[in-house]
């Protein structure tokens, strides 16, 4: 099965999440000649008061191939592709069992848009569109990759992204 990779739009991501382009210039802020700071961009409602930022990096894949599936049961995750656009696959929570390759869903998130996803949405790592590695900033809580990760094996069902 082959996913059409989409434009991230307000409309078309609302069900999953926020983002932000975080170098928008007209985004709101306060400041002078000196700085601009521009404020809550995006919220994270965060399950513990320790938050963990960490950077992924991930090599391109000539396939494009969605080899895994995940979801955080009481956790949402903040992404953002530093160096590079990056795929996102994902699909919307609720499905606990495993994702439905015909509902998975595929967007090119340009670098230095930071990505919110909401508690329960299933996503497989990001995957870079240009260059042969994406590094991609992550902030979880501390150690939710460990435990509140649920994950299931998708190689077998040969979905693949299209850009």
């Amino acid at each position: 099965m082959k996913i059409k990779a989409k434009e991230l739009t307000k409309d078309n991501f609302a069900v999953y999440g926020q983002f932000n382009d975080m170098l928008d210039k007209a985004s709101a802020g306060f400041g002078s000649d000196a700085f601009i700071f521009y404020r809550d961009s995006i919220r994270y409602a965060a399950a513990t008061p320790v938050l963990g930022l960490s950077t992924l990096s991930v090599k391109r894949d000539e396939n494009f191939q969605v080899m895994a599936m995940e979801y955080h049961t009481h956790t949402a995750e903040v992404m953002m592709p530093m160096d590079d656009d990056m795929i996102l696959c994902i699909q919307k929570a609720g499905s606990e069992d495993e994702p439905t390759p015909e509902d998975i869903e595929a967007f090119i998130v340009p670098k230095h848009v930071m990505v919110h996803l909401n508690p329960g949405v299933w996503h497989y790592m990001p995957l870079p569109v240009n260059k042969e590695e994406v590094n991609v900033l992550i902030v979880l809580p501390e150690r939710a990759y460990h435990n509140d990760l649920v994950s299931v094996d998708m190689s077998a069902k040969e979905v693949f992204i299209e850009i």
